[in-house]
């Protein structure tokens, strides 16, 4: 993955409280959570985001290493079977729907007042 798409989706996960810390190593996303239970919520966000804005026929896959989850994104072929429909994710009980669901859009206004501000606007 390109490091502007890799910065878009920082930015995007920036908004959603519970990250401790993240890292990027050859295209996989690792994060720390608070709570660990969180973590079909992220992915959940995570994937909308990655399909709606950054490439509509990927996927997400995730992946608990030690005590950090790893996301990769993939082709939608080689997506895991998680998801029984487009919102929930099967990793825990505890993933909370519609939360933040207006973030895409913060993050489009956010990505443009970059850009524009390296412009001098």
């Amino acid at each position: 993955m390109n490091t502007k798409n890799q910065r878009r989706i920082v930015i995007f996960f920036q908004g959603i409280d519970g990250i401790k810390r993240h890292e990027w190593t050859h295209g996989t996303l690792y994060l720390k959570l608070e709570d660990d239970r969180d973590c079909d919520f992220i992915h959940t966000e995570i994937r909308k985001f990655y399909k709606g804005y950054i490439n509509p026929e990927g996927g997400v896959n995730m992946y608990a290493v030690g005590d950090e989850f790893a996301f990769d994104f993939v082709p939608e072929d080689r997506e895991a079977p998680v998801f029984t429909d487009e919102e929930k994710g099967i990793w825990s009980e505890f993933a909370e729907e519609d939360q933040y669901k207006n973030m895409p859009d913060e993050v489009d206004l956010m990505l443009n007042l970059l850009e524009e501000q390296k412009r001098g606007k």
